[in-house]
């Protein structure tokens, strides 16, 4: 019998400098906030934080630039240990339609810089900053930071919060990407953004990418055998996506924006075109992702959120690049990530998925009192997978990590039971395996605690 697994985030030795410099930033931080905003009471100015995220730099009635992500200030992940994060970003009062913004990181474990650049020319008049609805905007951005690309799209910003990554041991990458990109958006709810992009992804602690299964090798004496490993994989690709939301809608905060379309389908249509030997790729490849969703109201009993896709890479590619459960980047009603799975425990090319999520309104939670004050609601969850890896990709330009598993005749499939919307803020929830319970290092249950906004 399998027993259950648990995650444990085991303690790699955080520097002691590590937690003094946040500790000073936090006190630095929010002694500035203090005095920006002295006729604020702490609790509107916590909601204030929270909601915004950003925080201006000097007067907030002149200033010229903010800080932020605050939310991503600290955050842990078992390569970089503790890691502090801090960004700038400008607004229409240094130029009313050029933009700059960036981040710069530090992980204490690794002991490596990470950052981001962007500059941004904005071609309508944005009233504070470059992502304001709708947007109509050319941008040059150049990252160096980490990768998990098993559980994040190729184009999902590097935004992961608190404690990260806790599916990709032994499946992380360090990754540095150029990207010249366009985004327009219609008032009919039509949007689309093309790219182009050239990437270097690097494997880090314990992922390599190697030619050849050395355990079935015999290698001739004093063979050098590093030439069965590639230091890194390089990718050059274009691409457009396609993006429609039937009366679509924003609410508009200082720096973020937040759909309200929920209620009408919206529809995403991606495909990226790999090109072999353009700026150093070494892979030509086809990749086409689709993704529908909408909620539908149950009346005063509650909300049912409902998310299709698919995902299909139609070439032979190495496994970072095959199609994988959490790549879609483009949910607006649900987080797009299923819990219980390794991001390389099941290898595709060719991937399925839906979500269901229930989120009571007037049902038991909403009868008492106390529980009715604090906004608890009810939370039930269903997701599954299904995908197939064919011929062509079972004998991939790299040898599979050794926990990589194929899907057989039957979906992967987890659900949820708990609460959401705790203070307006909180989700806890149990998420529970249904299948593929007999793999080695399954996890077949755990519970979580989520920000909800």
């Amino acid at each position: 019998m399998i027993k259950e697994q648990r995650i444990k985030i085991k303690d790699k030795g955080i520097k002691n400098k590590g937690i003094k410099v946040f500790i000073l930033c936090s006190l630095l931080f929010f002694f500035s906030v203090n005095a920006q905003e002295q006729e604020k009471g702490f609790i509107g100015k916590t909601i204030d934080l929270v909601i915004n995220d950003w925080v201006s730099l000097g007067n907030s009635e002149i200033n010229k630039f903010d800080f932020g992500r605050l939310q991503t200030l600290p955050s842990y992940n078992h390569l970089e240990g503790f890691r502090l994060r801090a960004g700038v970003a400008s607004n229409t009062r240094l130029h009313p339609h050029l933009f700059v913004r960036g981040y710069v990181a530090y992980g204490f474990n690794d002991e490596k810089f990470k950052y981001r650049g962007e500059a941004a020319w904005v071609f309508n008049n944005p009233l504070y900053h470059e992502n304001e609805f709708p947007r109509n905007v050319l941008r040059l951005i150049h990252e160096n930071d980490v990768y998990s690309f098993g559980e994040m799209n190729q184009r999902a910003p590097n935004d992961r919060l608190l404690i990260t990554y806790n599916r990709s041991q032994n499946a992380m990458t360090y990754r540095q990407f150029t990207e010249l990109n366009y985004e327009l958006e219609t008032l009919s709810g039509f949007a689309f953004q093309m790219w182009m992009r050239r990437s270097e992804i690097i494997p880090a602690e314990g992922l390599y990418f190697q030619t050849i299964d050395l355990s079935r090798y015999l290698p001739v004496p004093g063979e050098d055998i590093s030439k069965f490993f590639h230091n890194n994989l390089i990718t050059s690709d274009v691409g457009i996506t396609l993006h429609y939301a039937f009366g679509e809608s924003y609410d508009q905060y200082k720096r973020k924006r937040k759909s309200t379309s929920f209620q009408s389908p919206v529809l995403f249509l991606t495909h990226f075109v790999g090109i072999d030997g353009l700026l150093g790729s070494e892979v030509g490849y086809h990749r086409t992702e689709f993704s529908a969703q909408k909620r539908f109201l149950l009346g005063t009993a509650g909300r049912l959120d409902v998310i299709g896709e698919a995902i299909k890479v139609w070439n032979e590619v190495p496994f970072p690049l095959l199609a994988y459960h959490n790549n879609n980047r483009v949910h607006l009603i649900e987080s797009p990530r299923f819990f219980l799975t390794h991001a390389t425990e099941l290898m595709a090319d060719e991937v399925y998925t839906a979500r269901a999520t229930f989120v009571g309104d007037d049902l038991l939670l909403a009868k008492v009192s106390i529980l009715n004050k604090l906004k608890m609601r009810e939370l039930l969850a269903m997701r599954t997978s299904y995908g197939r890896l064919s011929q062509k990709n079972e004998n991939s330009m790299f040898i599979f990590p050794h926990n990589a598993h194929q899907y057989n005749n039957q979906p992967f499939v987890e659900g949820s039971i708990g609460i959401t919307n705790i203070l307006g803020l909180l989700r806890v929830e149990y998420v529970h395996r249904f299948t593929y319970r007999d793999l080695p290092e399954a996890v077949l249950g755990m519970v979580r605690i989520d920000v909800t906004l």
